[in-house]
């Protein structure tokens, strides 16, 4: 294939970059299971970073297959066309590093958004209103953290 190095050296960097995101995701939902409120920030900072890192992946994959001619097809096909056995080779075990990163990807982001909805389910039963601390008011209406108050109001 003209332009395999080049076209394998690109596959590889994204790969890594998918395998690295799955353990960024893995990181995510442990966050999410922690209810480390600072962690799951972090994480999903780290998201937003690794989507436009994908979209820009992505971007570049579908320049280089364009200009190495081979815009229209799948890395299987490209991998089925290639005639050079040890070239077809390393696309197949690279591609299925590729595809298990995806897979690893696509799992645990599931996993973390069941988590996210669940917890978020969790307090809409336990608090409908939105409080999430059920004794931060009492019957009267007056918060909890003012309930004593009017002992340090009072004028010795």
């Amino acid at each position: 294939m003209e332009g395999f190095s080049e076209f394998y050296d690109f596959m590889s960097e994204y790969t890594e970059f998918l395998e690295e995101t799955a353990e960024k995701e893995k990181d995510k939902l442990s966050a999410l299971l922690s209810d480390d409120l600072r962690r799951i920030e972090h994480c999903l900072n780290e998201h937003q970073s690794t989507i436009k890192k994908t979209e820009y992946y992505e971007k570049e994959r579908e320049k280089l297959q364009r200009r190495l001619g081979i815009a229209a097809l799948t890395l299987k096909e490209i991998i089925e066309r290639n005639s050079d056995p040890e070239e077809k080779e390393l696309l197949e075990k690279l591609a299925e590093r590729f595809k298990i990163a995806i897979d690893n990807v696509r799992h645990a982001n599931k996993t973390a958004l069941q988590v996210a909805q669940m917890n978020l389910q969790i307090i809409e039963n336990v608090s409908p209103s939105g409080v999430t601390d059920a004794k931060c008011y009492n019957s009267k209406g007056i918060p909890s953290v003012r309930k004593n108050m009017g002992i340090l109001n009072t004028k010795i």
